[in-house]
C-alpha cells in the first residue's frame, strides 16, 4: 500500500463537538498521527450519546474519529497538562475548539505550545473566532445557521416562520474541513520558512463563505434577498417533483435553457403540453410555472426517482432522485459502483458500514485505516513510544490520577 502524504505528521487534539474532530480527521484520512486528548469524567458529547451504557462510543464518534488514538489525562492535575505538552513537543499540529479562554487556563494555548514547539502549528476554531466582541458566545450549528442567514434563506418562501433545523449542513463541518485545508496551507508554509502558524477560524465566517452572491447582490444592487424554496427564476421545471415510488418519494429536475427544455420534452415523449404556448419560452414559463410544475408532476408521478434520473439523464437533462439512506445504501449504483461505503470491524459493536474518504488520490489507496478507538486505548502506548516513559513511570502517573 503507497505510502499516505500526511504519514510522520502528528497532530494533538484538543477538542469536543464537530469541527474540531473534523479537522483532525480529515488530516488522520491522509496519514496524520492523531492524538485524541480525552476524559472519562468529562467525555466529548459524541463520544457517549444515547448508547453510553452499552458502548464506549456513538455512531456519530465512530464517524468523527475514526483513525485516530486516544489518550486519557487528567487536564485537571498540573502534571496531565506537563504530559500534553510533552505530546506538543513531540508533534507538528494542534487542534482545539473549545470555548473561549478554556485552554488558556488549562495552560495549552498557543503561547504555551508555541513556547514548546517554537513551529508548531496550532488551530483554534471558535464559533465566532477568537476576537470580536461576541468571541466569548456559546454557539452551536442552530445558532450559528441563524447568524449568518442560512436559516433564513431556507425558509419557505410563503412561510414567517424559520424553517427547521438542519441536521448535516452545520458550520461545524464545514469549518472542519476548511481548517484541514489551512492546517496543510501552513504545513506546506513551515516546509518553507520553518516558521509556525497560529490559525484563528471563525465557523460563522467559514458559512458565510457559502452566501457570497447574496451578499454581494445586497452590496451592489440593494437586493435583500428572500427565501427562494425551489424556484430559480428563469428555469422551469425546476424542483422537486413526486414520484411513484411511495407518497413520500420525490425526485429534483433541472431545466435552465431552452434547448435542455427541447431535450426534456423529447425524452418524456413530446406530450401535446410541451407546445402550449404558455411554454414557449423560458420568460414564459417562468409566469406559468405553477401550470407547469403540476404537468410535470403527473409525467414524474408514472416513474421512480432513478427512472427519471435514467431517463432525463440520457437526454442531458439534470435530474435525480432524492434519495434517503436505504437508497444510499441499497439502490445508488454509482456509490456501488465506485465502493464508497466499506465495512468496518468494530472492536464493541461488530461490523459497521461507514465510507470512504471522499477525496482519492491517484497514488495513494485510501481506506478506513482503524476505527475509532475506545476510551484511552492508546495512552500507554503513546506514552511508551512518544514521550518514552517505562512502565514505573506509567504506573506512578496512574496512581497519582494524572493518566484519567
Amino acid at each position: 500500500m503507497a505510502e499516505l502524504p500526511l504519514e510522520g505528521i502528528r497532530v494533538v487534539e484538543l477538542t469536543t463537538g464537530a469541527a474540531g474532530p473534523t479537522v483532525a480527521k480529515c488530516l488522520a484520512e491522509y496519514g496524520a498521527e492523531v492524538l485524541r486528548i480525552e476524559s472519562r469524567s468529562h467525555p466529548d458529547t459524541h463520544r457517549g450519546g444515547v448508547n453510553q451504557a452499552r458502548w464506549n462510543k456513538s455512531p456519530s464518534f465512530i464517524k468523527l474519529d475514526r483513525g485516530k488514538k486516544s489518550v486519557t489525562i487528567n487536564l485537571r492535575t498540573e502534571r496531565g497538562r506537563e504530559l500534553v505538552l510533552d505530546l506538543v513537543r513531540e508533534s507538528d499540529v494542534v487542534v482545539e475548539n473549545f470555548s473561549l479562554g478554556v485552554v488558556e487556563r488549562w495552560g495549552l494555548g498557543y503561547e504555551a505550545a508555541r513556547q514548546a514547539k517554537p513551529d508548531i502549528i496550532y488551530i483554534s476554531l471558535k464559533g465566532l473566532g477568537n476576537t470580536g466582541p461576541q468571541a466569548h458566545h456559546v454557539t452551536w450549528g442552530p445558532n450559528l445557521l441563524c447568524l449568518f442567514g442560512m436559516t433564513y434563506l431556507w425558509n419557505r418562501p410563503d412561510s414567517g416562520v424559520p424553517t427547521e433545523e438542519a441536521r448535516v449542513q452545520h458550520p461545524d463541518f464545514m469549518a472542519g474541513v476548511a481548517g484541514a485545508g489551512a492546517v496543510l496551507a501552513a504545513l506546506l508554509h513551515r516546509e518553507r520558512t520553518g516558521q509556525g502558524q497560529y490559525i484563528d477560524s471563525a465557523q460563522i465566517e467559514v458559512g458565510a463563505n457559502l452566501l457570497g452572491p447574496y451578499y454581494l447582490d445586497y452590496l451592489i444592487n440593494g437586493r435583500d434577498s428572500a427565501p427562494a424554496g425551489n424556484r430559480r427564476p428563469g428555469a422551469a421545471p425546476y424542483g422537486a417533483y413526486p414520484c411513484a415510488d411511495g407518497p413520500e418519494r420525490w425526485c429534483a429536475i433541472s431545466v435552465k435553457s431552452q434547448a435542455e427544455w427541447e431535450r426534456f420534452c423529447a425524452a418524456i415523449g413530446d406530450p401535446a403540453w410541451c407546445h402550449d404556448h404558455r411554454f414557449a419560452t423560458p420568460l414564459q414559463r417562468d409566469h406559468n410555472v405553477e401550470a407547469l410544475d403540476r404537468l410535470v408532476g403527473e409525467w414524474t408521478r408514472q416513474h421512480t426517482g432513478f427512472e427519471v434520473m435514467e431517463l432525463l439523464q440520457a437526454a442531458g437533462v439534470a435530474a435525480a432522485p432524492i434519495e434517503n439512506v436505504e437508497d444510499q445504501f441499497e439502490r445508488d449504483p454509482n456509490l456501488a459502483a465506485r465502493g464508497f461505503l466499506v465495512e468496518v470491524e468494530e472492536p464493541e459493536m461488530g461490523p459497521v458500514v461507514t465510507e470512504l474518504p471522499p477525496v482519492r488520490l491517484s497514488d495513494a489507496g485510501l481506506r478506513v485505516r482503524t476505527p475509532a478507538p475506545l476510551m484511552g486505548e492508546h495512552t500507554e502506548e503513546t506514552l511508551r513510544y512518544v514521550l518514552h516513559l517505562d512502565d514505573e513511570q506509567i504506573s506512578v502517573l496512574r496512581a497519582e490520577g494524572v493518566l484519567d
